[in-house]
């Protein structure tokens, strides 16, 4: 009995340390308050398809920005990260949530940027951790 037991807590480790792991992008996408929160974000903007869908992505960090704790999220274009990215921050608490998305043009090496759910003058740490977080920073 002890052996199955053993057994059973080595086979479910696994899985319980991936449940506690910081959620990609996509996962975020697919939830179902984050998802609401996310597709309300980039509905009135023109967005590519993989946008909808999260992209390419890395795990969330957790950040503070006025005393607020957020998850801030990224994810890019498949097969061409450096041409299209997007950047989130998420409340938890508050559900409050804000976006960057990232057109780079290699051509003519400019970069467009639109801003999501921000407001033009006390926005100006969180502009600069959504612009970080689409490195992946």
């Amino acid at each position: 009995m002890r052996k199955i037991s053993s057994i059973a807590a080595l086979v479910l480790f696994p899985l319980m340390a991936t449940a506690a792991e910081a959620p990609y992008l996509f996962d975020f996408v697919q939830g179902k308050e984050t998802g609401k929160a996310y597709s309300k974000l980039i509905a009135r903007e023109n967005l590519p398809d993989w946008v909808k869908r999260g992209g390419t992505s890395t795990p969330a960090s957790e950040v503070t920005i006025n005393g607020q704790k957020y998850l801030a999220l990224s994810g890019c274009k498949p097969h061409n990260c450096p041409a299209e990215s997007i950047a989130i921050l998420y409340s938890p608490d508050k559900g409050d949530i804000h976006g960057v998305y990232s057109e780079y043009d290699a051509s003519s090496d400019k970069q467009t940027l639109k801003w999501m759910n921000l407001d033009p003058i006390e926005s100006v740490e969180m502009r600069n951790v959504l612009f970080n977080t689409l490195g992946g920073n």
